[in-house]
C-alpha cells in the first residue's frame, strides 16, 4: 500500500499533490502505512480515503485496490446509515467512539455481506486544531460473532429436543429453533423417508408459503440428494423469490442434507436449507448446516428407540418437574402476597388506634367496622402465609407443657368478637383441673380458635357453641360443638382439604378461604394427634374433635410469655428514627410515637436516614425491610458504622416474616422483628424497654 500510495496522483484528489500535505496528514498515512494493524483514515470534508495492507482483506473481491483516494460518502453507501452519524460525530465534535463486534454490512464479493467488526474512530488533528480527518483502527470479527451464533443454535436444538417423546415433538422442535435462526436458515423443508410412498414426504417447513413450498418441492424433491454445493432457486429457476432471513434480499439457493449420522443404521431423510443472501458459501456455513441435520437425525432415532414404558417415565419425570415448578411459584406468591398485603393493613390499623385515642372524634360505628374487617384481612393473610409455611415444612414448633384450660382461654379471646357479634352462647366444659397436653401455646391456640371461628361462621345468629376438653385414656380431647348448618355427608371426608368450605349461609359476612379447617388438621398432625368431624346432616350442627397424646410429664413448669403493657404516655421519652417507604405506614407510626411522648424523625429510604444522622442521633430506630435503593438490613448496618448510630438499637418492621426473614435480622443486630401490621402496644412497649433481648413476631 505504500507503493500505492506513492504512485497515485493525488493531483487529481481533493486533497491535491503530495507535497503540499499539511504534516498532520502525512505523520497518519506514515503511521498507518508502517502498521501491520488494519487501520484506515478518512481525511478532509469529502472524507478521502487512505488505507494499509492489513486492512486490503477487508474489502472483499471488488473495492480494492479502486477504494484509495475515493470519498469515503460514495464509497461506502452501503455501511453509511450506521458509520456516518459516527464519522460526523468525530469531524465535526471530535468525538471518539469504540464499537466490539458491531454489525456493518459492506459490499464485497457481488454481494452486500453481513459482516461484523470491532473498531474505533478517533480524530486527527490538523495544524490549525481543527480536526482534519478520522483514523480507523478496526478488526472484521465477522468469523467469530457468526461461529458464536450458530454454536448457541446447536445448543438450542439440542435443549429444546432433549424432552421430545416423539418424532412429532422433535419436528415441532425444530420448526421453532430454525424459525429464529434466519440469519443463517432464511427457510428449511424437513422431509422424511416414507416406506408406504416409496420416497422421502414433506414432513415440516419453516418460513415458507404454500406456494412457495410446493415451488421448491416441484425443483427438489423428485431427486433428494444430499449436495456438496448449493441449489439454484433464484427467481428465475423457480418462478418466485424466496425469503431472506431478516435481510431485504431474497434467498437465492439451498443446500441439501441428509437426516443421518456416524452410527445410526438408517437415514431419516433430508433437510433442503436456505442459505442466507447475504453470506459465502464456504466450509463452515456446510458444516454447521451437515451438524444441524446430524443432531436432528440423532434425535429422530431417539425417539425410535423410546418403548412405551421409557416414555412414561419421561414422561413422569417432566410433569414432575412441571408441579415442583408450579408448587415453588405458588409459595413464593403467598409470600410476596402476604408482604404486599400487609403494608397497607398496617397504617390503616395504626390509624385506628389513633382514631380511638381520641374521645371527641365520632364516628364511633364506622371505626368499629373498618376495625373489624381489616383484622378479618389480617386473619386471612395469615392464614395464607400459614398454609404456605406449613406445605413447605417451614413451621417449627415450640413444645412445651401447657395447661389445656390456658390454651383454651387464649382461643377464646381471640375468637370472642365474632362470638359476641353473632350473639352466640358460648360454653365451656372442662372435665377437670390438671389436663396438660405437650405443645406449641402459640398453635394449639390457632387451632381451638380456627375451630371456634368456624362454629360461629357457620351458625345462624343466636346460636349455641360448646368447647369440651376431657381425658380419654391417654389423650386430651378438646372439641368445639355448634348447633349451626351442619355438613352434608358427602362433604365429610373432604371438609380438611384445602380450600373447601361448606354450604354459606346467606347472612355470613366474614367468609374464608376454606384454609381453617386445613390449618387445624396440618397443626395437630404436627403435634402427633389427630382430628375428625362429625354432623348429622345439613342444618343439624356440627363437632369438630381434636386428640392429644397426654404428655408423661404433667407437672413440667409452663413458659408465660410476658405480657406487653397497655400504651400510655411514656416517662422516659427515646428519639426514635423510622424509616419506611410507605408515606401512610410512617406517618401513622410517626403520631403513635410522638402521642407517647418520643422524639420522631421520619425517612423514606436509606439514603435520607442516613442524612438525618447529621442532626438527629437515634436511641431506637424503626427499620422497614423492604426499602428501596438499600434493603433495612443494610440500613441497621450503616446506621451502627456511624458515630451517631453506634449505640442505636434495631427494630424491624416488615411485611416479610419467614423464619429465614427473623434470622437474618437479629445476625444483622436487630433486636425485635415485627411483621405488619403491628400490635401498637407492643409496639411501644419493645421502643421503651430496655434492650436485654431479641424478640420475634411474626
Amino acid at each position: 500500500m505504500g507503493a500505492r500510495v506513492r504512485a497515485l496522483d493525488w493531483s487529481r484528489t481533493p486533497l491535491g499533490p503530495v507535497e503540499s500535505w499539511a504534516p498532520s496528514l502525512k505523520c497518519a498515512v506514515g503511521t498507518l502505512l508502517h502498521s501491520r494493524h488494519p487501520m484506515f483514515l478518512w481525511w478532509g470534508p469529502e472524507l478521502v480515503q487512505i488505507y494499509n495492507d492489513a486492512y486490503v482483506p477487508g474489502f472483499g473481491r471488488g473495492k480494492h485496490p479502486a477504494a484509495l483516494g475515493q470519498p469515503g460518502r460514495t464509497f461506502w453507501q452501503e455501511a453509511w446509515p450506521i458509520i456516518g452519524p459516527q464519522i460526523d460525530a468525530v469531524m465535526s465534535r471530535g468525538e471518539a467512539s469504540w464499537n466490539e463486534d458491531q454489525l456493518v454490512p459492506v459490499w464485497r464479493n457481488g454481494r452486500i455481506e453481513e459482516v461484523y467488526w470491532t473498531y474505533g474512530y478517533s480524530p486527527v488533528f490538523a495544524e490549525s486544531g481543527a480536526v482534519g480527518g478520522t483514523l480507523v483502527v478496526c478488526t472484521e470479527t465477522t468469523r467469530a460473532v457468526i461461529t458464536e451464533r450458530r454454536l448457541q443454535a446447536l445448543r438450542v436444538l439440542d435443549n429444546r429436543t432433549a424432552a421430545a417423546l416423539s418424532a412429532e415433538d422433535v419436528l415441532v422442535a425444530v420448526s421453532d429453533v430454525l424459525a429464529n435462526e434466519g440469519a443463517d436458515v432464511p427457510f428449511a423443508i424437513v422431509y422424511r423417508n416414507d416406506a408406504a410412498a416409496g420416497q422421502p414426504v414433506v414432513a415440516r417447513s419453516v418460513a415458507l408459503t404454500e406456494e412457495a413450498l410446493a415451488a421448491i418441492d416441484a425443483a427438489c424433491g423428485p431427486t433428494l440428494v444430499a449436495s456438496r454445493e448449493p441449489v439454484d432457486l433464484r427467481e428465475a429457476t423457480i418462478g418466485r423469490a424466496l425469503p431472506g432471513g431478516p435481510w431485504p434480499e431474497a434467498s437465492e439457493a439451498a443446500f441439501i442434507a441428509e437426516l443421518a449420522a456416524p452410527g445410526l443404521a438408517a437415514s431419516y431423510g433430508f433437510v433442503v436449507f436456505g442459505l442466507s443472501p447475504r453470506l459465502p458459501f464456504d466450509d463452515a456455513y456446510r458444516h454447521h448446516l451437515e451438524h444441524l441435520a446430524a443432531r436432528i437425525a440423532v434425535m429422530l432415532a431417539r425417539v425410535d428407540r423410546f418403548g412405551a414404558a421409557e416414555a412414561a417415565v419421561v414422561e413422569r419425570e417432566r410433569l414432575m418437574r412441571e408441579l415442583e415448578d408450579a408448587n415453588r411459584a405458588k409459595d413464593e406468591f403467598l409470600a410476596m402476597l402476604g408482604h404486599e398485603l400487609r403494608n397497607p393493613l398496617s397504617p390503616i390499623l395504626t390509624a385506628l388506634h389513633l382514631m380511638k385515642q381520641r374521645p371527641d372524634d365520632p364516628g364511633g360505628r364506622e371505626k368499629e367496622v373498618i376495625e373489624r374487617q381489616v383484622s378479618h384481612l389480617v386473619r386471612l393473610v395469615d392464614d395464607l402465609l400459614d398454609i404456605s409455611k406449613i406445605t413447605r415444612g417451614k413451621v417449627t414448633l415450640r413444645r412445651e407443657s401447657l395447661a389445656v384450660e390456658d390454651v383454651i382461654a387464649k382461643a377464646v379471646e381471640m375468637a370472642s368478637h365474632l362470638l359476641e357479634h353473632r350473639r352466640h352462647k358460648l360454653s365451656i366444659e372442662i372435665a377437670q383441673e390438671g389436663l396438660r397436653v405437650e405443645g406449641d401455646a402459640v398453635r394449639l391456640a390457632q387451632v381451638v380458635a380456627n375451630l371456634l371461628t368456624n362454629a360461629a361462621r357457620y351458625t345462624n345468629p343466636g346460636g349455641h357453641v360448646v368447647v369440651r376438653a376431657r381425658r380419654d385414656d391417654t389423650d386430651v380431647v378438646i372439641s368445639v360443638e355448634d348447633n349451626g348448618t351442619g355438613i352434608a355427608p358427602e362433604m365429610l371426608p373432604r371438609i380438611f382439604d384445602l380450600f373447601v368450605q361448606g354450604q354459606r349461609s346467606s347472612d355470613r359476612q366474614e367468609g374464608g378461604l376454606g384454609l381453617g379447617l386445613a390449618l387445624v388438621k396440618s397443626l395437630i398432625l404436627m403435634h402427633g394427634g389427630a382430628v375428625v368431624a362429625r354432623s348429622p346432616g345439613l342444618g343439624k350442627g356440627t363437632e369438630i374433635e381434636v386428640r392429644l397424646p397426654e404428655p408423661e410429664r404433667a407437672t413440667l413448669e409452663m413458659r408465660r410469655e410476658p405480657s406487653m403493657p397497655p400504651s400510655q404516655t411514656t416517662a422516659h421519652p427515646l428519639r426514635v428514627l423510622a424509616v419506611d417507604d410507605n408515606v401512610d405506614a410512617v406517618e401513622m407510626v410517626e403520631e403513635v410515637l410522638r402521642a407517647a411522648g418520643h422524639v420522631v424523625a421520619v425517612a423514606h429510604d436509606g439514603p435520607a436516614a442516613l442524612a438525618l444522622l447529621e442532626r438527629f442521633t437515634p436511641d431506637v430506630a424503626l427499620l422497614d425491610i423492604g426499602l428501596p435503593v438499600m434493603d433495612g438490613y443494610e440500613l441497621g448496618k450503616r446506621l451502627h458504622a456511624t458515630p451517631q448510630g453506634a449505640g442505636c438499637r434495631l427494630i424491624a418492621i416488615t411485611g416479610y416474616g419467614q423464619r429465614h426473614d427473623i434470622a437474618k435480622s437479629m445476625a444483622c443486630g436487630f433486636e425485635a422483628h415485627l411483621v405488619k401490621p403491628v400490635d401498637i402496644d407492643e409496639l411501644l412497649a419493645l421502643v421503651a424497654r430496655a434492650p436485654d433481648s431479641a424478640v420475634s413476631s411474626a
